[in-house]
């Protein structure tokens, strides 16, 4: 694992994320508003990073439900890309 992650969000917290590697690289910039969910390929990138299904650059059109759940908490506001951080941390 990087410590990129535990650099850059949270220097202070002492935590750092556990088997969510692929999230754990990619979400500084969604975090600091560098990119956001209309960068819509680096977001399902980022969401699907971990995901044993998902490979960059083949088939990245096809959704599965998991992918649809999350996505629809967060549209709805009830999860946030912070809360996900938080919550995924080990």
């Amino acid at each position: 694992m990087t410590g990129r992650f535990f650099i850059e969000v949270n220097k202070n917290r002492g935590e750092k994320m556990s088997e969510f590697s692929g999230f754990e690289a990619r979400v500084g910039p969604f975090l600091r508003g560098e990119l956001g969910k209309q960068d819509s390929e680096e977001f399902k990138r980022l969401i699907c990073a971990d995901c044993e299904f998902f490979s960059p650059g083949e088939d990245e059109e096809l959704e599965c439900g998991c992918y649809h759940m999350l996505m629809r908490l967060i549209d709805r506001g009830y999860v946030t890309l912070e809360q996900l951080a938080d919550a995924l941390r080990g």
